[in-house]
């Protein structure tokens, strides 16, 4: 695979078959690829400012499976795997407004992230608990994050991270592509270590590796980790692994 066979931030109907899922999960980049001479389009998707609390079949350590069926991902799993499921959907659709309404000028302004969250800060006291309040804005400053570096590549087209827009910092000039062997490397680390990294039995392996990117180049730099995608082509699922060193 080569760079020019990525799209970043596809639009979340190419990715998902449901597309309420993009309150979870958030779709990074999609790269064609063939294996056993079948086409594939993986999109690489992350879940920055959730905490995986439940274990359940395909939804475990931020560890998902998604059936592949026809270009599109069906979540396998369970959603309740995140703390708050039930309560993420009024904030994201709080936020999306929120962010809607004022790109354009976060952008120009060049709002840092601590600016935006004490934006914001009394709207999401009014709408969770003290005891909630922290997950809603660890959840905000993933999705600020994700959004402003997005709408940044969408207004420029140019990949600028939200860190190197407002803070000035370093821009990263690797490739989007993770490195076979970087990639293989953190596999091994993880299979050495399965019966402790996932509960169930998925009948995976280091061979099944297609593609990867690291998380922070489009989220909260605070979330960091890898993103990594297995493919079944037996079973048409792809399993999709956050990795955190």
């Amino acid at each position: 695979m080569t760079e020019n066979h990525i799209v970043f931030y596809p639009a979340i109907e190419k990715v998902f078959k449901d597309t309420t899922l993009a309150v979870y999960f958030r779709p990074l980049l999609s790269v064609t690829t063939s294996v056993a001479g079948k086409p594939y389009v993986i999109h690489l998707v992350a879940t920055d400012g959730l905490f995986c609390k439940e274990k359940f079949n395909y939804a475990e350590k931020n560890f998902f499976g998604f059936k592949y069926n026809g270009g599109l991902y069906e979540f396998l799993g369970d959603l309740k795997v995140f703390n708050g499921y039930n309560k993420i959907p009024a904030l994201y659709s709080f936020l999306q407004q929120d962010f809607l309404l004022s790109r354009d000028g976060y952008l120009a302004n060049k709002v840092k992230v601590s600016d935006y969250l004490k934006k914001i800060a009394s709207q999401l006291k009014k709408m969770f608990t003290h005891q909630d309040f922290s997950d809603a804005e660890y959840y905000a400053e993933a999705f600020y994050s994700y959004e402003f570096t997005k709408y940044y590549y969408e207004r420029f087209g140019t990949h600028r991270h939200i860190s190197v827009v407002t803070e000035n910092y370093g821009k990263n000039t690797r490739p989007f592509l993770m490195d076979e062997d970087d990639a293989l490397s953190i596999l091994e680390e993880f299979f050495i270590n399965l019966p402790y990294n996932v509960t169930f039995d998925y009948g995976i392996n280091i061979e099944m590796f297609v593609a990867g990117t690291e998380r922070y180049r489009f989220m909260s730099i605070n979330g960091g980790g890898d993103v990594l995608a297995m493919l079944d082509p037996a079973k048409d699922i792809v399993y999709m692994l956050e990795y955190f060193s």
